[in-house]
């Protein structure tokens, strides 16, 4: 590959990483430099065109301290999503980078597990139950490695692995220096301080009940020598993984310099960083992510949720998630939605039994929000009953229901001819060019957008998984995300203008680019994705900023297809969906012209 091609590859994978970088607020831990090891380890992988392979020691083992800090040996929900946000930052590679990217997830459980006394088998069963939960959710971006990997010892199963622990971890350990002096390796390395102060600090929890009966002197004394003995496994455990994977661009959950490593907080969390093997998941109604010691959960304010037979997350309790008779479970989706389904898998609720003003105040707070395994979703006269349920359905350009078919050549409107192809569309809300007459204080009439507040969509025939994805943009999210220095309140000073290859004369201008939530008053984004005329067979449009650079443009244009912004949804037959039509944006991918999608959709206000 010619020398630019691969820098500009090179700088887009490098600027996706940037994005899932920890952010610091130690002045000294800001500096972010492209002169670092980064851009020559990616341009390497570009230049041969291979996958980006990218290396985080993680995920050893649930904390010691099971009273205190997590729900217990098992990995739960913190797990679940911290395994969804790699996979979506190795995802995001791949969209810029045809050969993707893979991250090797290796547990760094057996180098410290004695240390804290945990045993062997929890740490086998541990990494067993993230495998399960990478390949249920189809977390195809991600290998795991164990340690017996770096030390060259054989291990087909639970058995084996057991029986060759030790010698696995003192294999590691002899690559250590006999030499090697804690104080003097501290000292050079920045990032063992950092990392030996973040020891110190959860090793107090981690150890409270061995400690229990310690005086204060003894107790800290135990912590700084368990926490030195870490940090000198570690140092030989970093030396094993360079030996055997030279290559690999090294993450970790440890803040860093960002001299030899890219430190990442697993979990898109508020409040202070915390990995999930020393916390618990915690939810709000809006899937907004705490993570906290089990401990300091209200158990005025929150629920314990259990999954697989086991304690889960904490969740806000709300009377949306009581469905008087119906036993339905509630799934939060990665980054966003809500998935509802009968809790067992024997049981078939009707789409007549559903508490619809419920399902609309949640969309209103976590859009989309999915009805999964319900009958009667595709019959005509149920579903259009329901509607008038969730609000007040707005009759379309074609009466109350539209179908969202693959039926080329069937639609006589240019400007909504694409709607029933097979063709990508852009990142949107709907009825943005539904105008109506609107009578302005000085007495003239402007036609103006009559945007429907929800979308209420039914999947009669979903396309072939892999394909026909519907995207669904989350306001709060992109905002939550902004690259610094950018803020909200830079984006309201700005207005936006359209002009429409169907009709070319009528110019819409003077658009805020962020409006106020009519029920919450959250700012929420407004925009049509520019749509040119090389990307489509249809309609097209041009869009640009009028007070402000055109690059403001780009910048929100990229953060709507961001993995954690958007929810890439693959429909399954039968699905029901409803979502704000007003914080939220949605798109669709291209799919197969033979494949004869259909969406049912009823817009309520």
């Amino acid at each position: 590959m010619a020398q630019k091609p691969v820098r500009d590859k090179s700088n887009a994978i490098f600027s996706i990483l940037c994005k899932y970088r920890m952010q610091h607020h130690d002045v000294g831990l800001k500096n972010w430099s492209r002169n670092g090891p980064f851009l020559d380890q990616i341009a390497a992988f570009v230049s041969a065109n291979e996958p980006v392979r990218l290396l985080l020691p993680a995920f050893p083992f649930k904390s010691p301290n099971r009273t205190d800090k997590v729900l217990g040996a098992l990995p739960d929900a913190g797990e679940e999503v911290a395994l969804m946000h790699l996979n979506g930052m190795a995802a995001a590679i791949g969209d810029a980078y045809e050969p993707g990217a893979k991250v090797l997830v290796v547990s760094d459980g057996l180098i410290y597990n004695d240390i804290l006394g945990v045993d062997d088998e929890q740490v086998w069963d541990y990494g067993q139950v993230l495998r399960q939960l990478a390949k249920r959710n189809r977390l195809d971006h991600l290998d795991f490695l164990r340690q017996n990997d770096f030390a060259q010892v054989e291990c087909s199963s639970k058995e084996e692995y057991l029986r060759n622990a030790a010698k696995i971890r003192q294999k590691i350990l002899q690559q250590m220096p006999q030499d090697l002096d804690f104080d003097t390796i501290v000292a050079t390395d920045a990032d063992l301080i950092l990392t030996y102060r973040g020891y110190i600090r959860f090793l107090k929890l981690d150890l409270a009940q061995d400690c229990i009966s310690m005086t204060k002197a003894r107790r800290e004394k135990r912590i700084k020598e368990a926490a030195r003995k870490m940090v000198l496994r570690g140092w030989a455990f970093r030396t094993a993984i360079i030996a055997k994977y030279p290559d690999c661009i090294r993450l970790s959950i440890h803040p860093s310099v960002a001299a030899s490593k890219i430190s990442m907080c697993l979990v898109p969390q508020q409040g202070r960083v915390q990995t999930p093997w020393h916390s618990a998941l915690v939810r709000a109604v809006d899937g907004t992510i705490t993570m906290s010691h089990v401990t300091r959960v209200n158990n005025l304010t929150h629920e314990l949720i259990f999954e697989h037979g086991r304690p889960w997350y904490f969740r806000e309790k709300s009377d949306l998630f009581s469905w008087p008779g119906l036993d339905v479970s509630f799934k939060y989706l990665y980054p966003t939605g809500i998935l509802i389904s009968a809790s067992s898998p024997d049981t078939s609720y009707s789409l007549r039994e559903v508490p619809m003003q419920k399902i609309r105040r949640l969309a209103t707070l976590c859009s989309p929000v999915v009805l999964r395994g319900f009958s009667e979703t595709t019959d005509q006269e149920v579903f259009n009953n329901r509607a008038f349920d969730l609000g007040e359905p707005a009759p379309w350009t074609h009466g109350l229901r539209t179908s969202i078919k693959n039926a080329p050549g069937e639609n006589p409107d240019p400007a909504l001819a694409i709607v029933t192809s097979n063709e990508a569309m852009p990142m949107h809300q709907d009825g943005f060019f539904y105008l109506v007459p609107k009578i302005q204080p000085d007495g003239t009439t402007t036609m103006v957008s009559s945007q429907p507040r929800y979308q209420y969509l039914s999947a009669v025939s979903p396309s072939t998984p892999g394909s026909g994805y519907t995207l669904f943009a989350s306001s709060a999210r992109l905002f939550k995300n902004l690259p610094a220095p950018h803020t909200v309140d830079e984006l309201k000073k700005l207005t936006w203008d359209c002009r429409h290859s169907c009709n070319w004369e009528h110019h819409m201008n003077h658009l805020p680019l962020v409006t106020a939530h009519p029920e919450t008053g959250e700012n929420c984004l407004r925009l049509l994705e520019p749509w040119p005329q090389c990307k489509t067979k249809f309609a097209y449009n041009k869009v640009s900023i009028e007070n402000g650079p055109c690059w403001y443009l780009d910048m929100l244009t990229d953060m709507l297809y961001d993995h954690r912004v958007t929810l890439r949804f693959a429909w399954e037959k039968g699905d029901v969906l409803v979502s704000d039509n007003v914080n939220m944006l949605h798109a669709r991918t291209a799919f197969s012209a033979t494949e004869p999608r259909e969406l049912w959709r009823i817009h309520v206000n």
